[in-house]
């Protein structure tokens, strides 16, 4: 398959080992590589011979490097991971990036009633989806312990002038990994344009921001995955104008319990639970890559009804894939199926 040519599947690109990778294609320049803990892929048009490549690349890695060394949790000396170890309540400065995300993940975390919180750490580490082996479910007492130490409405304070955010709790830490991608996927959009590129598709770890048009001539054509964990096909296509686009689901970062149910990555802050209702995957498109992937998260904890409700409510497109006894139902929020009969 061509890469991104005709669609590209949403989380579904090819992941390349080793260095990055350009292309030899006339007139376009496709890099693709790793960062963050997962795999991502440029598509620039109208680049080739146009611009100083072997800038524009330094320009990219840069970029990247800058994000990772700000934003990455699994890495110890990054700027969050500095933030997480400290035990000061005191205020800390910090850069502009992380500054401009934690702005939106308030923004989410109280459009969404709190189902979007990025101080879920604990909770994440203690249901076995953090950097720690634990194997057994947690116990309602570890649970509640937990709690005490998650609500970023409650336990963050950010400011802007000075750039700073100070934790009401030492124990509080922060972890970027539902809106960092997103965020990411926009600085290189940013770092394209800056290049006078200004028709790009840029996709790290499933979550993207697309400008302008394909080689095609028309707007980008994004895959969205049907979210069946025994195979990869596509569930719809859409056109992504000017947009970003993130699918947040349960169906590939889960594993069955003793019982037999589901545990999602995806938890409820509120319950510090994985969620247990049968919505499978949420698509959102938004002005940012950024919000895009935190609105995704917030929907999915939501469920079906709630999430398209707040959908509806903010003006999204959003696209909600539930799992049935026979299979699949899928239903979408007002703006989406407004957007989607725009492009037909």
């Amino acid at each position: 398959m061509r890469a991104l040519a005709a669609f590209a599947f949403l989380a579904v690109f090819v992941s390349l080992s080793g260095c990055d990778l350009l292309t030899e294609q006339t007139d376009e320049y496709v890099l693709r590589g790793n960062t963050m803990g997962t795999s991502y892929t440029i598509k620039a048009l109208h680049a080739r011979g146009k611009v100083d490549e072997e800038a524009l690349y330094q320009d990219i890695k840069k970029t990247l490097d800058e994000a990772n060394d700000k934003l990455n949790n699994w890495t110890d000396d990054s700027e969050i991971s500095r933030f997480n170890a400290s035990t000061t309540t005191n205020w800390q400065e910090i850069s502009p990036p992380f500054l401009e995300v934690l702005q939106e993940a308030s923004r989410i975390n109280k459009q969404s009633g709190g189902r979007f919180d990025i101080t879920l750490s604990p909770l994440i580490d203690m249901w076995g989806f953090g950097p720690s082996d634990r194997q057994n479910p947690p116990s309602e007492v570890e649970i509640k312990a937990a709690l005490n130490n998650v609500g970023q409405a409650d336990l963050l304070e950010i400011r802007d002038t000075p750039a700073g955010v100070r934790k009401k709790k030492a124990p509080v830490s922060i972890n970027l990994g539902a809106i960092a991608k997103g965020y990411s996927a926009d600085l290189i959009g940013r770092t394209l344009e800056k290049h006078g590129i200004s028709n790009y598709l840029v996709e790290i770890g499933g979550d993207l921001f697309a400008h302008g048009h394909n080689d095609y001539g028309v707007p980008w054509r994004v895959g969205i995955e049907k979210p069946d964990e025994k195979g990869r096909s596509v569930q719809l296509i859409v056109s992504v104008l000017d947009m970003g686009m993130a699918t947040s689901g349960d169906y590939r970062n889960f594993y069955l319990d003793d019982e037999g149910r589901r545990m999602s990555h995806i938890i409820d802050p509120v319950t510090g639970r994985p969620v247990t209702h049968n919505l499978a995957s949420v698509t959102v498109l938004a002005p940012t890559g950024m919000r895009a992937d935190g609105l995704a998260t917030a929907l999915l904890v939501l469920g079906e009804k709630a999430g398209r409700e707040l959908a509806n409510k903010l003006k999204i497109p959003a696209y909600f894939i539930t799992r049935e006894a026979d299979g699949f139902a899928t239903s979408s929020s007002e703006a989406f199926e407004a957007l989607m009969a725009a492009k037909n």
